[in-house]
């Protein structure tokens, strides 16, 4: 079995052909699929997703959308956060990539916290967004006392700061980039991090893998990137898929 961790299905760009979207990661051999809700609109067309057989969800409110979101969106999030096919908060964190990040540091902060606690008080695992604040975010997350169990979505960090965040009891989500000719840090951190730490995602529609680089990315596709983490860990193919699943139902308790 296969489990995409990470795919955003709800996502126009899949209004045209989403089930066959679908059928076709399950003629894959994608079995399961997380369906990540990190934006209020998408919220409700991602509950309706989850009613399906195989597939889950996670709610949360992205750090890039921090000064949209009003009190009534965190009290409905709450709320869907505890329904029985939510399986996670995200994903939530830190995003330091825009020039203007530096205006909503503090708003990204609070509602990390303010998700976090979301996830403390509901026993839920997160799914955590970081770009270009790998540091302040390990930062962030050491100065608790408790943190829940969760992942860092498309791991793009160092092996070093990879290992700081697997210390921390932290999963590593590895995507399509790991694919990429020019990914050595993904590559040699994949290498370097046991792969019982390891998940598979697509973050699908965006980072295709290389084989379809510049396509819109869809959950069938995260088998180039297992293939990938196979050969850099010098394993077959079966046995990347069935440690990494294993490594899923562990931290989603699937």
């Amino acid at each position: 079995m296969i489990i995409d961790t990470h795919a955003h299905l709800s996502d126009e760009k899949f209004d045209a052909d989403r089930d066959t979207v679908i059928e076709r990661a399950f003629n894959a051999g994608v079995e399961r699929i997380i369906e990540i809700s990190c934006e209020p609109r998408y919220w409700d067309k991602a509950l309706e997703l989850s009613k399906r057989d195989n597939i889950f969800v996670a709610f949360g409110i992205h750090p890039n959308d921090v000064k949209k979101v009003s009190g009534k969106d965190y009290q409905k999030l709450e709320t869907l956060i505890q329904e029985k096919r939510c399986i996670a908060v995200g994903e939530i964190g830190l995003d330091y990539h825009y020039g203007s990040f530096s205006k909503t540091i503090t708003l990204q902060k609070e509602s990390f916290a303010r998700q976090l606690g979301f996830a403390i008080k509901y026993n839920k695992p997160v799914t955590i967004h970081s770009r270009d604040a790998n540091d302040d975010m390990i930062t962030f997350l050491e100065s608790y006392k408790s943190i829940p169990k969760g992942v860092i979505h498309c791991f793009s960090g160092t092996p070093q700061q990879a290992k700081q965040v697997v210390s921390l009891g932290f999963f590593l989500g590895i995507d399509g980039p790991v694919t990429y000719k020019k990914s050595d840090n993904l590559k040699q951190t994949v290498l370097e991090v046991d792969i019982n730490k390891l998940l598979i995602e697509t973050d699908c529609p965006y980072l295709a893998p290389q084989k379809y680089r510049g396509q819109r990315n869809e959950p069938s596709y995260i088998i180039e990137t297992l293939k990938e983490i196979a050969a850099i860990k010098n394993i077959s193919f079966e046995e990347a898929a069935k440690i990494t699943t294993q490594n899923t139902i562990k931290l989603f308790n699937l």
